[in-house]
């Protein structure tokens, strides 16, 4: 049991799960860092490497659970049967279903990097390319907004700010087929 005892198990759809998971794996790539779960307002976030993605759940989860970016990629390869799918807490292991690894309540300290954090650009102009090709933005755009944007300065963005963008984005899905 986690912190006070408190009860944390989530009941989450194995779809929006798996979605999630590959989604963060994807981002993840062969990083060994971790990637934290929180629960809040009906949605379960997984973060890792700068990106968060959010499913919806149900339960209790008292806190933030840290556990290794290869729980993300071996999940996203293989969901356990059953949905929805039961996420849980028990002895300092997160349990999906009878698939457990350790977790912590606090993350792992690593060496900061005197020059800031490594980000794949080529990595991610490639796959923001991919997702914005059907409205005709070309990978030439997105390089030159970069390179825009560089030289007025590189913008530094905080858990809390990337946890916002997360969360209209999600919204903006749901609101924008009804707008004008």
């Amino acid at each position: 049991m986690p912190i006070s005892g408190a009860p944390a198990c989530l009941e989450i759809r194995r779809a929006s799960l798996t979605h999630a998971l590959k989604i963060v794996a994807k981002a993840i790539g062969k990083d060994t860092g971790e990637a934290s779960l929180r629960f809040e307002d009906g949605q379960v976030s997984i973060e890792a490497c700068g990106t968060a993605v959010n499913s919806p759940a149900n339960g209790v989860w008292p806190v933030p659970v840290f556990v290794g970016a290869s729980w993300v990629r071996r999940l996203a390869q293989r969901m356990p049967p059953g949905d929805p799918v039961r996420l849980q807490i028990r002895d300092g292991h997160i349990y999906l279903e009878r698939y457990s690894e350790p977790c912590t309540f606090t993350p792992t300290e690593r060496p900061v990097d005197s020059n800031g954090p490594q980000v794949n650009e080529e990595r991610l102009i490639q796959e923001a390319a991919r997702i914005l090709k059907p409205l005709h933005i070309k990978r030439s755009d997105l390089e030159e907004l970069v390179s825009e944007t560089r030289t007025k300065g590189t913008a530094a963005w905080s858990p809390d700010e990337k946890r916002m963008t997360a969360i209209v984005a999600r919204a903006w899905v749901l609101l924008a087929p009804i707008g004008d």
